[in-house]
């Protein structure tokens, strides 16, 4: 069994589900079972998180055709595709670094994290060494159908501090976003979050709240952020084909066992026409808590 670190245990025990942690962790290892390597084999997308020389991290993807993601042993997979050259994680995507990676199917709920070390960087890709291989529950996943590539025309990137106008609307009416942390021995971590629209709170152009939705009881996201403040988010626009991309740093604050994510943002890249993955939406999650506060 792969242990929790630390900050992992003291976020358990304060919302009180260390035993059930404890219990689910069994289910960690670090090697691709053959049905794990049939699932990411047939992704078209992977959402990856690092932390980049300077120390920031960030959040973003790659993507290709269905089998640009390869098994190619137990404990490699093989990425044909790498973040344009203009991405934060570019690079930080060199031999010896950790990533976080997160391979999510809209359409069947399904989802799998495979984190480890680079060993290899390519002229089209990268290889990584497993360290924790698992799937998480359905919860909060929006079915969605992929429906193809589009070809990438008009590329806008801009970079901010603080969020405008129109990317304040866009997280507003946002129902999926992505969060990468990392850890100084664990390395890195990329995961999921989704809601109904509104869900995450906009207190100002420099401040979101993320409340903490009851998940898997690992608390690999917020046990990062307990030794680590250091946060990148991902919003993709699936209709629109956009992408966000915020860091900055975040800390978790408590009111009883319920916990929030409140989210100082430091810089910000937003990429008009970025994100050449389109999906239909289906249906949203049956668990979704109602949204009370809206933004």
């Amino acid at each position: 069994m792969i242990g929790y670190h630390q900050g992992e245990i003291e976020v358990q025990e304060k919302s009180c589900l260390r035993e059930e942690a404890s219990r689910i962790s069994k289910i960690i290892r670090n090697d691709i079972p053959d049905v794990a390597a049939r699932f990411i084999e047939r992704q078209v997308m992977l959402i990856i998180g690092l932390k980049d020389e300077k120390g920031f991290v960030w959040a973003s993807l790659v993507y290709g055709e269905p089998g640009f993601v390869k098994a190619v042993d137990q404990q490699t997979i093989s990425v044909l595709s790498l973040p344009f050259k203009s991405d934060p994680l570019f690079v930080g995507m060199k031999a010896g670094n950790n990533l976080g990676i997160l391979a999510i199917e809209f359409a069947t709920r399904k989802r799998m994290r495979l984190n480890g070390l680079i060993t290899q960087v390519h002229d089209t890709g990268f290889n990584v060494k497993t360290r924790e291989v698992y799937s998480n529950c359905p919860k909060f996943i929006h079915s969605r159908k992929f429906s193809g590539f589009e070809t990438m025309k008009s590329i806008e990137t801009k970079k901010s501090t603080q969020l405008d106008k129109g990317q304040i609307e866009k997280i507003r009416l946002a129902d999926t976003f992505f969060i990468a942390t990392h850890h100084l021995e664990s390395g890195a971590d990329v995961s999921h979050r989704g809601g109904l629209p509104g869900f995450v709170h906009i207190v100002d152009p420099c401040t979101l709240v993320i409340k903490d939705y009851t998940g898997n009881a690992m608390f690999n996201t917020l046990g990062n952020l307990v030794e680590n403040p250091q946060m990148g988010l991902l919003f993709l626009d699936f209709e629109a084909g956009d992408l966000l991309q915020v860091n900055g740093e975040a800390t978790v604050q408590w009111e009883g066992t319920e916990k929030s994510i409140y989210f100082n943002v430091r810089q910000i890249r937003s990429v008009i026409g970025g994100f050449p993955l389109r999906w239909e939406f289906g249906s949203y999650s049956p668990f979704n808590p109602p949204i009370l506060d809206q933004n």
